[in-house]
């Protein structure tokens, strides 16, 4: 946990350093996209997804996350939801540049599958893709040292899709394929990461 923490702290600098987040000033409030319903017909808003039904994301978000893990199954590993502000704090992106999004990331310490969807507000779309790209770098930087982490970082996907941009870091379990080197874990990841964004492409251009 204190690894964890220490590599939020790092991102934190680096991405105000590279000038994504923006003051509290200029941040909106934002409705949380992570809902729990306990049974009773309330929803209280959460943080974390876990495994089951009690947990859930709502609206055109969930249908989107439903359609990766429809195609990817058990590979599917992201597992844990960032509210706004994490959002913000982790990646660079604040309320003002989205309509919505859904953030979700592997929640232990070795695993870095995530997805990231971001609904972009139109003259936002740009500074998104760079928030996006420099995280991806800075993830890169931390993980050099870590041959599977490296390769899905290196492996991963970001882009735009109407007025959507997608991150995609996925694989799963890639440990069959350390013996073989990088090139193949990180061809491997990239075809993952290839099917849910052409899944994903379908379902928000609808065709």
């Amino acid at each position: 946990m204190k690894k964890r923490l220490l590599l939020e702290i790092v991102l934190g600098i680096i991405l105000i350093m590279t000038g994504c987040v923006k003051s509290d000033a200029e941040e909106q409030p934002v409705e949380d996209r992570a809902y729990v319903n306990d049974g009773s017909g309330n929803e209280d808003a959460v943080n974390t997804l876990q495994s089951g039904a009690k947990y859930k994301v709502t609206g055109t978000m969930n249908e989107l996350r439903s359609t990766v893990v429809k195609l990817l199954g058990d590979h599917y590993w992201p597992d844990t939801l960032l509210n706004g502000e994490e959002l913000a704090e982790r990646v660079g992106i604040s309320s003002n540049m989205y309509e919505s999004f859904l953030a979700e990331y592997q929640h232990t310490e070795a695993g870095i599958d995530m997805m990231i969807l971001i609904e972009a507000k139109e003259d936002e779309i740009e500074t998104v893709e760079k928030c996006l790209n420099d995280y991806r770098e800075v993830l890169l930087k931390i993980y050099e040292q870590q041959p599977q982490n490296e390769a899905k970082v290196f492996a991963s996907r970001i882009e735009i899709i109407d007025h959507y941009v997608c991150y995609v870091q996925l694989g799963a379990d890639i440990s069959f394929l350390k013996d073989k080197g990088r090139e193949e874990m990180v061809a491997y990841c990239q075809q993952e990461n290839e099917r849910a964004l052409d899944v994903l492409e379908k379902r928000i251009l609808g065709v």
